[in-house]
């Protein structure tokens, strides 16, 4: 059994035998057994034999977030499908069984839950585990070579969620452990919203690889996605690279433990534990400028070690690890970026994200003090170096706030000749540095409650005062047959923080107009609030229901808009939510239907120039939410 920990959201559509396609292995590593792997996604994404869809009893596959997701994806002869062949629906812990139809999957495999307390706690996880071990056995019946869970039983059911990746991943263990399976994928699919969720798989397949030594001989698991010979040897301990010398234009930022540093040199020029390259997918190292800069300081052996160990190559999101060979490092980190894809942006940008933290965690774990990164994405890849520092330098911070690392230096590293590049990182860490530098030591608003350096994200119930009485005098004005159920104010430093550098680039760029427009609402479900309130309004979550102005997020401000069921969608006990919000609109264009990108220095999109009241915008940290109200019909 191989278990690969990556969180990948792309859409990934290889070819396999058969008219559908596959997912992609997270790893590229074979192995014995079924590989398990943790994929931050949609499940209606997944491109597997199987996708299993936890449903409930009438097969009424419009109730339920994932089972939704999964008919919108599929199209409505799904439902039909399951009308005809099962008309009275199936009892709990049955399979009901369809075609994929629009999904990228041959069959969906439709199951029925208990709710949590129906019977006793032991007799459910056991019944979880047993669907879960036919479904398999279902599967290879029918020859898949790949299924997709979503995490069965979270969500309105209220199954344990800290139990969860335990019974499921057992579950599949056990059955890989007790059959000569032709299964070879199975994805434990999480919402990107769903953090605890996310950090709770995180916790127990880091536990698992601790106790490593303690699993059966036939279980290997890989927390990152490097592909090297199961025991990578560590640094030796008297082996350390030299320190890295400072050279000139260097710019530090300490960072509660990491310090981020700018370079402007060569990267095969830098002296730290590790360096980054951004290579390809074949993992020819003189394709590209920065890799082949490194192959040509390393020297050939390096291209050699890629050939032996990954004759394959890797995917995308992935990382090949070779010795430093002639370089001043001990290790290199290969990875194989996509090219920049306006329509994938939102998935990209976070993936780009993950992988640096993946970088950060597999050099931890190597016992590395030092890493040295490129431009990630720049060039040929054409991402937006605009958005590159605050991407790169964000997930460098949060990766040292979460954990206590062992690395002191990271380097992102520029050519020289990279003038825009060098402009663009130099601009971004005068704006930290003016600001104080990070989330923990950045001024925040005078309302918001005390909170301490390193507490990072702080939700205050607003019970009286004037806070309170301008919201409530809102409704009853605009809302009379509502009744607000609380008020709480989102505090969220590092948001506030990526809010507040934007807004002052809007103000250096639009001088002479009001870049600020507070007080705009944005209704949404209770799906998505916990992903606002920790990670603001991401696109690929949001703006969902409204397209006529841009594909965006949308921000109105007439609250009766926002309050609309259309945007604040009721959950089960008839409770809607709303944000009250701050939004960066800077230069406005007049929106349409289909609009992706705004034209070239307009900062929003809106429903009228001369009046608008309705807002949309593209960037994650255009908007700050101030405030998220409770509320219901009277």
């Amino acid at each position: 059994m191989f278990t690969c920990l990556f969180s990948e959201a792309t859409s990934l559509n290889p070819s396999l035998p058969g008219p559908q396609q596959k997912a992609t292995p997270m790893t590229s590593r074979e192995n014995a057994g079924i590989k398990i792997n943790l994929r931050i996604d949609s499940i209606s994404n997944a491109s597997v034999d199987i996708i299993v869809n936890s449903s409930n009893k009438q097969l009424q596959l419009n109730d339920g977030s994932i089972s939704k997701s999964i008919l919108n994806a599929a199209g409505p002869q799904m439902q039909d499908e399951c009308n005809q062949k099962y008309p009275q629906g199936i009892s709990t812990f049955k399979i009901a069984i369809t075609k994929g139809y629009n999904l990228n999957c041959k069959n969906v495999f439709h199951l029925a839950l208990p709710l949590w307390g129906e019977n006793s706690s032991d007799s459910i996880l056991a019944n979880l585990t047993q669907i879960i071990t036919i479904c398999l056995e279902t599967a290879e019946r029918m020859g898949a070579k790949s299924l997709a869970f979503p995490l069965l039983g979270a969500g309105k059911l209220r199954y344990p969620i800290e139990q969860l990746p335990g019974i499921m991943y057992e579950a599949v263990k056990n059955y890989s452990n007790q059959n000569s399976s032709q299964i070879k994928d199975v994805y434990f699919v999480v919402y990107p919203q769903d953090t605890e969720i996310v950090k709770k798989f995180h916790e127990y397949l880091l536990n698992r690889q601790k106790n490593e030594g303690l699993l059966p001989r036939d279980t290997d698991i890989c927390l990152f996605s490097e592909t090297p010979s199961p025991n990578p040897s560590l640094p030796d301990p008297q082996q350390k690279a030299a320190p890295m010398t400072p050279r000139t234009n260097v710019t530090s930022r300490e960072n509660a433990g990491i310090k981020i540093n700018l370079m402007i040199d060569s990267i095969s020029n830098v002296s730290v534990d590790v360096i980054v390259n951004s290579s390809n997918k074949q993992l020819q190292l003189n394709d590209g400028s920065i890799s082949k800069s490194i192959l040509n300081a390393a020297g050939p052996q390096m291209q050699d070690e890629c050939n032996q160990k990954y004759p394959q190559g890797i995917s995308t999101f992935k990382i090949a690890i070779t010795k430093g060979y002639n370089l001043n490092c001990k290790n290199v980190f290969h990875l194989a970026l996509p090219p920049w894809d306006e329509n994938s942006s939102d998935s990209i940008l976070a993936n780009l994200s993950q992988i640096i933290t993946i970088c950060l965690e597999t050099a931890e774990r190597m016992g590395a003090k030092s890493l040295a990164l490129p431009i990630l994405g720049a060039g040929k890849l054409r991402y937006p170096i605009e958005q590159l520092p605050g991407i790169m330098y964000e997930a460098v911070k949060n990766y040292s706030n979460q954990n206590s690392s062992q690395i002191k230096d990271v380097y992102f590293v520029v050519y020289p000749q990279d003038t825009e590049i060098v402009k663009k990182f130099k601009e971004y860490f005068q704006e930290i540095s003016t600001d104080g530098s990070t989330a923990s030591s950045e001024s925040v608003p005078d309302t918001w409650s005390p909170m301490g350096d390193k507490e990072l994200f702080k939700i205050v119930p607003v019970t009286n005062g004037p806070e309170y009485d301008d919201i409530q005098a809102t409704f009853r004005r605009n809302l009379p047959s509502y009744r607000i159920i609380k008020i709480e104010r989102i505090q969220n430093k590092t948001l506030y923080h990526g809010y507040q550098v934007l807004k002052r680039k809007f103000e250096v760029e639009n001088p002479n107009i009001t870049n600020e427009v507070d007080g705009l609402w944005h209704g949404t479900t209770e799906r998505a609030v916990k992903g606002i309130n920790e990670s603001g309004f991401n696109r690929s979550y949001c703006g969902k229901n409204a397209t006529a102005f841009g594909e965006g997020v949308y921000f109105a401000r007439d609250i009766q808009y926002s309050a609309s069921d259309a945007y604040s969608t009721p959950d089960h006990h008839g409770t809607k939510r709303i944000y009250q919000c701050s939004v960066l609109a800077g230069r406005v264009m007049q929106g349409q239907r289909g609009l992706k990108v705004l034209q070239e220095s307009y900062n929003s999109a809106v429903d009228n120039i001369q009046t608008p009241n309705i807002y949309v915008i593209f960037h994650d940290f255009q908007a700050y939410p101030n405030y998220l109200i409770t509320f219901s019909n009277q």
